[in-house]
């Protein structure tokens, strides 16, 4: 057995002893003294797990959305008038979160919207994972990302604690078994007391010496949990019940592990982190009362949550202890945005997270999620935060982990929020306001480095395209700029030659003539407004060569063009003129000789010349003949030449013949020889081919 899986199995037998690192500020030679041990009081994170996962719209909902949410989810919504209104952001708490609405009026609650991660699982067991591994959908991670930060800062675990150093169990686990949240990956620096009133050896002292042998190591590992285990035990007792106070906590489970906490934490206990948990959010079905929306399973369990959190924070107010904390919500997932019939939900995605604390950038973060009011059961929340960007914020910000630390934990670097009020950034320009020398700027306003407001204007604000060529010696060419953006003026230049102008006499649009071939540097400058300039680098180009190509309809005696490479075409058949921008035309051909030209308006692309004839039609019959035929030519043509070749191309016969009022030419061919002939008809109108057989 592998020293990994040993520990594994034996963590449910003994309890082990906890683990947090030592960090340093990003700024090397600043210590972060509240982490550097377990003696003297120091910062504390509090992890609360929602298990079951949480219905976040009922929790906290969008108010700017409710309309629509009461189309979607009319078998829970709770009626509007119940609800409790934040008065920012268009947010409403559930009725059982009165002292929430209390902390959050005093700024000690801040709310983060729509908290997920990409491909989520909608698995309890896997999801759940997800969030205490910290791993992506597709990563299979068997440790806690609390639980490696602890093995980062602290290699020598379990071997050399406690110690002097850190006497105390720097992490408790206030459930009976260990989470994946405070494994590590190859320790357990979870300590799990029980009931701490009443807790006791795990074993009864020993000190023996193992061979050094592969069993002998694993009985020397058991020994040195089992001497933790007790040692930890011992300081757990001493300050649980030096802690007793006369708070009440609901009595229940979660109530009871925010009691034991609140006594260890006032009895002197320097754990630095505590992870508790409360069941019973699965709310598949019956979440709310149907005769009252606001009461039910869901509301029960937020209750709990509502008293249990407003307890500790007041018991530890009178110790000012509530300096020290950040207590973190989660889940493993939210709920569907549609409900039941049954009057549930069913598993979802993103879902806000609440960090309370006395130390917070309290200002909410995010967006109101935005519901579409024909949405299906299959729609979900989309998430704007990845949860690991709230985990490394606080591995950072409270903590004081530093880049190693972050590396070590995610292996991957997530964009930061900000949690603390030395992290706080109210304007949200992406500025720090500590180091934010403008504080109110406009949301969405580009900034510079001291947070102050830089004028810009959006990428597509102007169009400068080039909208004709030029022949080489000519100046034809023209460009043509607008703004879609009519809150100012612009002036528009060329090289260094002042062009024209964009504002309300023009439309905000410029077209600047007589250019050559060549390229152009053109700068549009705002008016009034000094220092910002947007270049557009422009060529003019020469046009295409002319490309025409024609094609004749005979039944509709027309003459089809197709045209390629200019704006407009001029077209001069039989000395009708026609201009057209279209690329294909159709035109209507005269029996006989029909003279074609196009050309553009720049000699440049060069014209196109064709001769079309359209012949009246001719038959010849009977086909074959012994000797007499009948050629008939339509048309008005008075006379007609018509040849006889044979098929090796000597002339056989060749005469010019009057028409008749008939239209019909009668020959003798008796005297040609049997074969195959071809008789050409061509007069004023006509020119036809037609093949003969002599027999």
């Amino acid at each position: 057995m592998k020293r990994r899986d040993f520990i594994h199995n034996f963590s449910h037998a003994v309890a082990a002893g906890a683990i947090l690192p030592n960090f340093n500020y990003l700024e090397a030679s600043k210590k972060y003294a509240l982490l550097e041990n377990t003696v003297d009081p120091g910062k504390i994170l509090i992890v609360l797990n929602l298990n079951g996962g949480n219905d976040g719209l009922n929790m906290i909902t969008p108010m700017d959305q409710y309309a629509n949410l009461d189309k979607v989810r009319p078998h829970v919504i709770i009626p509007e008038k119940k609800l409790i209104q934040l008065g920012k952001n268009d947010l409403a708490f559930h009725p059982e979160f009165k002292d929430m609405k209390v902390l959050f009026d005093e700024k000690r609650l801040k709310i983060i919207q729509n908290v997920g991660y990409p491909t989520p699982d909608f698995s309890h067991f896997r999801s759940s994972d997800i969030w205490q591994s910290a791993s992506d959908s597709n990563q299979f991670i068997t440790s806690g990302w609390l639980g490696r930060l602890a093995e980062h800062e602290h290699p020598a675990f379990p071997e050399s604690y406690p110690n002097s150093k850190y006497p105390d169990p720097l992490a408790i686990e206030l459930g009976y078994s260990n989470s994946l949240l405070l494994t590590g990956a190859t320790t357990f620096p979870g300590f799990i007391p029980g009931s701490p009133e009443n807790i006791n050896n795990i074993v009864n002292e020993f000190d023996s010496s193992y061979p050094n042998t592969y069993a002998g190591d694993k009985l020397n590992y058991v020994q040195i949990i089992a001497k933790q285990s007790n040692l930890y035990s011992s300081v757990v007792r001493d300050a649980y019940r030096k802690g007793n106070h006369a708070v009440q906590f609901p009595n229940d489970e979660l109530g009871g592990q925010f009691y034991r906490m609140s006594r260890l934490i006032r009895g002197g206990l320097n754990t630095r982190i505590y992870h508790a948990t409360i069941g019973g959010f699965d709310t598949h079905d019956y979440q709310v009362d149907q005769d009252d929306h606001a009461k039910g399973p869901h509301a029960k369990q937020l209750k709990i949550v509502n008293d249990s959190i407003a307890a500790l924070m007041k018991c530890l107010d009178q110790t000012k202890d509530s300096d020290r904390i950040m207590l973190v919500t989660y889940s493993e997932f939210g709920r569907r945005i549609a409900s039941r019939s049954s009057g549930g939900t069913d598993h979802g995605t993103a879902f806000p997270m609440m960090i309370f604390g006395n130390n917070l950038n309290a200002n909410v973060l995010g967006k109101n999620p935005k519901i579409d009011p024909k949405i299906t059961w299959e729609d979900n929340l989309d998430a704007e935060f990845d949860f690991r960007q709230i985990y490394a914020s606080v591995i950072e910000q409270w903590l004081g982990g530093d880049n190693s630390a972050l590396k070590d934990v995610f292996n991957k670097a997530y964009i930061q929020v900000g949690l603390t009020k030395a992290y706080a950034d109210d304007d949200q320009d992406g500025v720090l306001d500590r180091e934010d020398k403008c504080l109110n700027t406009p949301l969405g306003a580009m900034v510079d480095t001291n947070g102050c407001e830089v004028f810009s204007l959006a990428p597509d604000t102007f169009s400068v395209v080039a909208t004709s060529t030029s022949c080489i010696g000519q100046k034809t060419g023209t460009i043509l700029i607008n703004s879609i953006n009519k809150k100012y003026s612009y002036s528009v230049s060329i090289g260094d030659t002042k062009a024209g102008i964009l504002n309300i006499s023009n439309n905000f649009s410029q077209k600047i003539e007589n250019l050559a071939v060549g390229s152009y540097s053109i700068t549009i400058r705002v008016d009034g407004i000094s220092n910002f300039e947007r270049k557009y680098e422009i060529k003019i180009g020469e046009p295409q060569a002319l490309n025409a190509s024609t094609s004749v309809d005979s039944l509709t005696e027309s003459l089809k063009i197709n045209l390629k490479g200019a704006e407009n075409y001029f077209i001069n058949l039989n000395g009708a003129k026609t201009e057209t921008i279209d690329s294909r035309i159709n035109l209507p051909l005269q029996k006989g000789l029909n003279t074609l030209r196009i050309t553009t308006s720049k000699d440049c692309q060069g014209a196109y010349y064709e001769d079309i004839f359209l012949s009246e039609e001719t038959n010849i019959f009977p086909n074959p003949t012994s000797g007499p035929v009948k050629v008939f030519i339509r048309g008005m043509d008075s006379q007609a030449e018509i040849t006889i070749n044979s098929i090796i191309g000597t002339t056989s016969y060749q005469a010019t013949h009057i028409i008749p009022f008939s239209r019909i030419v009668d020959l003798d061919l008796t005297s040609l020889v049997a074969g195959i002939y071809l008789v050409k008809i061509n007069g004023d109108t006509v020119r036809s081919t037609c093949k003969l057989i002599k027999y």
